[in-house]
């Protein structure tokens, strides 16, 4: 039986979107259309990003029983991502996450609420070995191994992943600079490592300072452990690639920014995409570089392409 359908577990919210133009000293100057409302999410982002590329993709997750948590899956069906396991909770909101583009394409985030946003709320009986019978791939983020009970959940989900022959990924999503990391939630990030054949993540604020090394090239190499592939990417620069094969460095495409929002999350998509194509590691980095680029030049994190797109970014 083909196995290709991929299922994508975490977090999913609306992203609020203030682009601020270069000059200007007061609010209502800086402004150049006003706050934007987007589809957001880290893994949510991902999902869609594989649904543009015409994959198969279902999303689990949790969502706030209001306004927020509707329009996500709304957004969902629309992009079409699968949402047979989507549940909506009453006891908690959709997180909404403002996002303040500056003029150089670069973003700060603010997050509400900061804890306790329904997406945390996923179960571990919301996750059932039925699951991923069929699927090929499991991908999930690390934002969600925070909290409870959605850490249990994530947790449980990639072993079983794992236990049914499928590949799992994990983007670290650290966000070290707004909530630290001590060592019991590090023990956490090391058990979710250790199931994921495929680990992405920022070189330089995530990699080095989790494995405590100095470099990008020795932190992503801690983390592949010869048992991995790690992506660490490097933003406009490209990105390092360990295998247990060995390393290359593959460049990213040269476009101009319009923001930065959520181009890790498109990088996530192109990359397994690519993998299910059965293209090798070169390539899907290729595609990784490529689907994150055509992100950047358009607005929000759901800037993402089509297929026909990226096979003319690609050049085939």
């Amino acid at each position: 039986m083909k196995r290709d359908r991929i299922l994508v577990l975490g977090d999913s919210n609306s992203d609020l979107i203030i682009p601020v133009r270069k000059g200007g000293s007061s609010p209502a100057s800086q402004s150049d259309s006003g706050l934007e409302v987007y589809g957001g999410g880290t893994a949510a982002n991902t999902a869609v990003a594989l649904a543009r590329l015409d994959e198969d993709v279902s999303f689990i997750g949790t969502v706030g029983d209001d306004g927020f948590g509707r329009s996500v899956i709304e957004d969902f069906i629309n992009e079409g991502v699968n949402v047979d396991h989507v549940r909506q909770v009453n006891d908690a909101y959709t997180s909404l996450v403002l996002a303040v583009i500056l003029p150089d394409g670069d973003r700060d985030i603010f997050v509400w609420p900061d804890s306790g946003g329904a997406h945390t709320f996923l179960g571990p009986d919301d996750i059932r070995e039925d699951m991923f019978i069929s699927a090929g791939w499991l991908h999930t983020s690390g934002l969600c191994l925070r909290e409870l009970p959605v850490r249990e959940s994530q947790l449980k989900a990639m072993r079983l992943a794992r236990e049914a022959g499928m590949k799992v990924s994990l983007d670290l999503n650290l966000r070290l600079e707004s909530w630290g990391m001590d060592q019991s939630l590090k023990r956490v990030f090391e058990e979710a490592i250790s199931y994921s054949k495929v680990v992405f993540g920022n070189g330089m604020e995530e990699i080095v300072p989790f494995t405590g090394e100095l470099t990008i090239e020795s932190g992503s190499k801690a983390l592949s452990g010869g048992k991995r592939t790690v992506i660490a990417r490097q933003g406009p620069k490209g990105a390092l690639v360990v295998a247990p094969g060995g390393q290359f460095f593959g460049p990213a495409f040269s476009v101009d920014v319009v923001d930065t929002l959520g181009a890790g999350d498109a990088f996530n998509g192109g990359f397994i995409a690519a993998c299910l194509a059965e293209e090798d590691l070169d390539e899907a980095v290729r595609w990784g570089n490529a689907v994150a680029a055509l992100k950047i030049g358009k607005p929000g994190a759901r800037g993402l392409p089509s297929r026909e797109e990226l096979s003319i970014m690609l050049g085939s």
